[in-house]
């Protein structure tokens, strides 16, 4: 009887240390970027823009917000770049009522 509790109690811990070992865990940091708003005005073109719960306010075309480069503001349309990749940030158009 403890030989068969005792094989159960390895071929369990097995499985679980193959569980844990395939899990997979990122520690890879993702940007979340979040379109507020854009305007434009006599002196430039601004976008209000969120990145990782941090509030940049409006910051001019050409600006930056933490490691992104504003390239291009068109009203509901940013699109900012860093070294390694373009993204292209649009508003959406939600209604509450």
């Amino acid at each position: 009887m403890r030989l068969i509790l005792l094989i159960l109690v390895f071929v369990s811990s097995i499985q679980l240390a193959s569980t844990t070992a395939s899990a997979g865990i990122s520690t890879k940091k993702h940007d979340i970027l979040k379109l507020i708003g854009t305007s434009h005005a006599t002196n430039g073109k601004f976008a209000w823009i969120e990145l990782n719960g941090e509030d940049y306010g409006w910051t001019r075309e050409g600006g930056n917000v933490g490691k992104y480069r504003i390239v291009l503001v068109e009203m509901g349309k940013v699109l900012v770049e860093s070294n390694k990749k373009t993204v292209l940030l649009l508003m959406l158009g939600g209604y509450t009522i």
